[in-house]
């Protein structure tokens, strides 16, 4: 794989479609990087690569070239909002965002995407009512749909309205049924079966089910292999939660410590902070982890 942090300069003052195809390609290996290795890892050269960005925006460039182009740019500034948020630094995730939405204006699933991002930042930060404002935006693909879905049964989890928890739940499983998984874009590509598999395991821990819980995270977590590190490390943050709930110390101690582990190889501040409840559970049955 070509090293993420390296790009040329743009060849001359017109570009094409392979300009634009390097910047996707670009940007999906950093994205891989994220997913692997945290947001801490790759944020600096997604940053970087936005000047080179800039460079091409600034070129002639044929409508059709220009169209993709947006899209490119408007996905790059996505992945710059994700990976700061996961680095803590929020006001430069909001920045990135509101960018991102900037370019993405004819590109609705791209949009819808960007939306949902911005909702996490919400639920992550203890405002689950706000999130759902941008998890009810509404999508036009299923794929896009499930995903916003299982993210508003999450925040309705978070305020323990379980019966709306559920239904939402529902839905995201229903319109993953009938989404085309194979084409998904990019920026939507993570949310397989797994993800949405995890997702239900989640919401089933916030609304203290661990019944139904423990054994979607257990499959999720055999599933997660090291390409999606940090979604293994949050599942076995959910589990090991489960456990202290329902009294299993051992179990929790084990399966907590592996979580810790995880994460020490992560760069992710926000590994640290979804480690919190479980730290809680732990310390509320004598239980250190640290």
């Amino acid at each position: 794989m070509t090293d993420p942090a390296y790009f040329p300069p743009p060849h001359s003052a017109r570009i094409g479609m392979s300009d634009v195809e390097q910047l996707k390609s670009q940007t999906r290996s950093l994205r891989s990087v994220d997913y692997r290795h945290g947001g801490g890892a790759c944020r600096d050269a997604v940053v970087v690569r936005i000047y080179w960005a800039q460079q091409l925006l600034a070129a002639e460039a044929s409508d059709h070239v220009r169209a993709r182009l947006l899209t490119a740019v408007a996905d790059l500034h996505n992945l710059a909002g994700w990976t700061s948020f996961d680095c803590g630094q929020v006001g430069a995730a909001y920045h990135h965002f509101d960018r991102a939405l900037d370019f993405a204006r004819h590109d609705e699933d791209l949009t819808t995407n960007i939306v949902y991002r911005r909702g996490r930042v919400h639920l992550h930060h203890g405002a689950p009512g706000d999130a759902l404002a941008y998890f009810q935006r509404g999508a036009q693909t299923p794929l896009a749909s499930s995903i916003m879905h299982a993210n508003e049964a999450w925040a309705y989890a978070r305020q323990a309205r379980s019966d709306e928890a559920l239904r939402a739940l529902g839905r995201a499983q229903d319109a993953f049924a009938a989404a085309d998984v194979r084409h998904a874009p990019d920026w939507a590509r993570f949310h397989d079966e797994t993800d949405l598999l995890s997702l239900t395991g989640i919401v089933h821990t916030e609304l203290g089910d661990t019944a139904t819980a423990i054994p979607a995270l257990l499959t999720a977590v055999e599933r997660l292999g090291p390409a999606m590190a940090r979604s293994r490390t949050f599942c076995l943050i959910a589990l090991a939660t489960c456990h202290f709930l329902d009294g299993d110390l051992d179990e929790g101690k084990a399966v907590g410590s592996r979580a810790m582990s995880a994460a020490e190889d992560l760069r992710s501040e926000r590994v640290w902070d979804r480690m919190r409840p479980m730290l809680r559970a732990a310390a509320a049955h004598g239980v250190s982890l640290r």
